[in-house]
């Protein structure tokens, strides 16, 4: 989940909420701004989020960009010529420019000392022996206590395509990506089953022409709707055979999966 100011960012619905109340902005609006979001450290090109969100649009790519940051600047009721939101780079690409709740709340509370109140600096003191106190208790109970494994739940997978060219290709995809995840997960975590409760959630979307494939497959914590990792993968669409483009995307997708979740145990 991703807040600033009044508006709630949903991940894991990709679903665009102000004060509660959920705003009328469609999947790919939502995915392109979260994407900015996560992004906000840079410039996105242009050329990145038509790579991403519109791979064989062609020359109409540049016409769905525009009305999508337009789409995403009405319904933040922002403004590009003084935009608190979005600000466009010419020539360049868009950025992020709000601030997020928590990096907003940080701020507030890392002053350098001599700027902070007396007592501040004295409970910050204290506070930062406490911090080591308990850090070595952590790593303590960590040695001595046995690990609950984190689970994995691999949502349905979505299409976002106008049209549909294989109508089992989502279902068969997600069913091979669900197999080679079970074989290859790293030491501490496992997958959730049947609706169980989940630790992580993986999101896959498709967009699918005659002539490619692109998959996006996400990573969030079901806690908060974080994101903590993404990845796009890019096939050649075989009309005639699509099983070996579902294996082959699975089979890619599984891979980076537990590469990045060895990484995190």
């Amino acid at each position: 989940m991703l807040r600033f100011d009044d508006f709630r960012v949903e991940l894991a619905r990709l679903q665009l909420l102000r004060q509660d109340v959920p705003l009328d902005a469609p999947a790919q609006v939502v995915e392109v701004l979260a994407h900015l979001i996560a992004n906000r450290a840079r410039i996105v090109p242009r050329q990145e989020l038509l790579e991403r969100f519109w791979p064989r649009a062609g020359s109409g790519g540049d016409a769905a960009l525009n009305t999508c940051i337009r789409r995403i600047r009405s319904v933040l009721d922002d403004d590009a010529e003084a935009p608190r939101y979005i600000q466009t780079r010419p020539r360049a690409g868009y950025r992020f420019i709000g601030v997020l709740q928590d990096e907003a709340a940080s701020r507030d509370t890392t002053a350098p000392p001599s700027q902070q109140p007396r007592g501040l600096r004295r409970f910050t003191l204290a506070g930062g022996v406490f911090a080591a106190l308990a850090a070595g208790a952590a790593v303590w109970i960590a040695g001595t206590l046995p690990s609950t494994p984190r689970r994995i739940a691999v949502e349905p997978v979505q299409g976002l395509c106008e049209y549909v060219l294989f109508p089992n290709f989502n279902a068969g995809l997600r069913e091979s990506l669900v197999a080679r995840i079970s074989h290859d997960l790293p030491a501490g975590y496992s997958l959730s089953e049947g609706g169980a409760p989940a630790d992580l959630q993986a999101r896959v979307s498709v967009r699918q022409t005659p002539r490619q494939t692109v998959a996006v497959l996400t990573l969030l914590d079901s806690a908060d709707g974080r994101l903590v990792w993404s990845g796009e993968f890019a096939a050649t669409t075989d009309m005639d055979d699509y099983v070996p483009l579902q294996r082959s995307l699975a089979e890619r997708m599984a891979a980076s999966l537990t590469r990045v979740l060895g990484k995190q145990s």
